[in-house]
C-alpha cells in the first residue's frame, strides 16, 4: 500500500502543475475573488475528479475491461498518457493567460470548478486511461488501487489549496521561461508513467 500511496502522490503532483484552464482559473479566482472562492473552485475540481474516477472504474468493470482486456487497456492507457505528456511538455502557454481579467469568476465557485473539469472531454479520457494502466499493476489489490486514486486526488486538492494561498506570490514568479520548465517537467513525469505501463504489458505479453 505504501508504494501505491507514494506513486499516487507523485502522479498527483504532476497533475497539480499541469498548466491548463483549472490552474489559471484557480489563480485568477483567488487573486480577484479571495482565498475562499479559490478553495471552492478547488473543491469543485476535487469532486469532479472523484466522480469521474468512480465512473471510469464502473464503466471498465461492467465491460469486463479490467479482467478480460487488461493488456489492451494497459497499452491504450499507457499510449494515451504518453501523448498527454508530450502535449504537456511542448505546450505553449503565456503569462497573459494569468493576467487576463476576463477569467474572473463571479458565479457559484464550487459549481464553476466542477463544470470546468467535468465538461472537458479530455479529462474523462485521461482518467479512463489511468484506470487502465493501474489495472495492469498485478501486485495491486483493490485496497492498493483505492489508495492510489485517493492519494492522487488528495494531493491535487492540497496543492490546489496551496496555489490559492500563494496566488499573489506565484503570479509574480510566473514568466514564459518558468511556465515552459513546469510544462516540461510535468510532461516528462506523465510520459514516465505511460512508458512504465507499456513496458509492464509488453514484458507480460512476451
Amino acid at each position: 500500500m505504501i508504494e501505491a500511496i507514494l506513486s499516487g502522490m507523485t502522479f498527483g503532483l504532476a497533475l497539480a502543475f499541469m498548466l491548463g484552464p483549472v490552474f489559471f482559473t484557480l489563480l485568477q479566482t483567488s487573486l480577484q475573488e479571495g482565498l475562499k472562492a479559490g478553495i471552492h473552485v478547488a473543491a469543485g475540481v476535487f469532486l469532479s475528479d472523484s466522480i469521474l474516477i468512480v465512473f471510469c472504474f464502473v464503466f471498465a468493470s461492467q465491460l469486463q475491461l479490467m479482467n478480460e482486456h487488461k493488456e489492451t487497456m494497459g497499452l491504450v492507457g499507457g499510449s494515451v498518457l504518453c501523448i498527454f505528456g508530450l502535449f504537456q511538455a511542448f505546450k505553449k502557454t503565456k503569462v497573459k493567460d494569468v493576467q487576463d481579467q476576463k477569467k474572473a469568476v463571479h458565479a457559484q465557485y464550487l459549481l464553476k470548478g466542477f463544470m470546468l473539469n467535468t465538461l472537458n472531454p479530455m479529462v474523462l479520457i485521461f482518467w479512463l486511461s489511468v484506470v487502465g494502466i493501474v489495472s495492469v499493476r498485478e501486485q495491486y489489490t483493490r485496497i492498493d488501487e483505492l489508495a492510489f486514486f485517493l492519494s492522487v486526488v488528495l494531493t491535487v486538492f492540497c496543492t490546489d489549496f496551496l496555489k490559492c494561498l500563494g496566488a499573489n506570490r506565484l503570479k509574480r514568479v510566473l514568466n514564459d521561461k518558468v511556465i515552459h520548465r513546469m510544462n516540461l517537467v510535468t510532461g516528462i513525469i506523465l510520459i514516465g508513467f505511460g512508458l512504465e505501463m507499456l513496458l509492464r504489458v509488453l514484458i507480460k505479453l512476451n
